[in-house]
């Protein structure tokens, strides 16, 4: 059965409770470097990248949605506005030139809601990188009233069903970023681990365990392709 992916890859209700009861644990940069380290890992191992995310978050409380999003209107004039889940979500658009720049608010009830920022794109290379930083540096102090966490996802690609070889392709993973792996996922063709590393410091806490690194890898039964997707420290294929 083809599976739509939210991966997260504790478990779907696990990693649902891990993404809105996050510890922090140090403050991120904006995430660029991260998708720079794992677009460096993807291309030395011949993966080519086929899109990457970036998010960051934050809860506003004691203010209503129809402020966030009348303050939001003003800031972000080129936006298209669109409603969702009966209204309770709204969200905002803007493509760029490589970029494409997205600000989702939730109403949680009680006057709260949470703001998602999220920076998407099909290839990541340097011009990605710099319209990536122009966009981060003129937008975030008009999102958020703090600095937030970012999170990070990339997915690649490799020609070539490699047949019983996902736990070696999971493996070479975890020891190039020097991970000791929490929890792992096996179904037929699909593999995914949560991990930590030391490589750097932001992550979340579950169970006791600090979590910082996923990997999710499915072989493609219809072009015979494997698909590798890495993420810190939530993998969000489809938001």
């Amino acid at each position: 059965m083809k599976k739509t992916m939210y991966i997260l890859l504790v478990t779907i209700t696990f990693a649902s409770a891990l993404f809105f009861n996050w510890g922090k644990i140090g403050m991120a940069d904006t995430g660029v470097g991260q998708l720079n380290r794992f677009a460096d890992v993807l291309n030395k191992k011949d993966i080519s990248v086929t899109s990457w995310n970036l998010y960051a978050r934050e809860a506003k409380m004691n203010t209503s949605v129809s402020k966030i999003i009348s303050k939001y209107k003003e800031d972000f004039k080129n936006f298209k506005w669109t409603k969702a889940d009966n209204g309770n979500k709204i969200i905002g658009t803007f493509n760029h030139n490589l970029v494409t720049e997205r600000i989702v608010v939730t109403s949680t009830g009680n006057n709260s809601s949470y703001v998602i920022y999220e920076l998407s794109g099909t290839k990541w290379d340097q011009q990605a990188e710099k319209e990536t930083n122009k966009l981060i540096k003129n937008s975030l102090e008009n999102i958020f009233s703090k600095e937030p966490t970012f999170f990070t996802c990339i997915k690649g690609t490799m020609g070539g069903k490699l047949e019983g070889v996902l736990q070696g392709i999971k493996n070479d993973f975890l020891g190039t970023f020097k991970a000791t792996k929490i929890e792992e996922i096996k179904e037929g063709a699909f593999v995914s681990v949560s991990a930590y590393t030391e490589q750097w410091n932001d992550a979340l806490v579950a169970n006791g365990k600090k979590i910082n690194l996923q990997i999710a890898i499915r072989e493609n039964n219809v072009d015979k392709s494997t698909t590798i997707i890495i993420g810190t420290p939530i993998i969000t294929v489809e938001y």
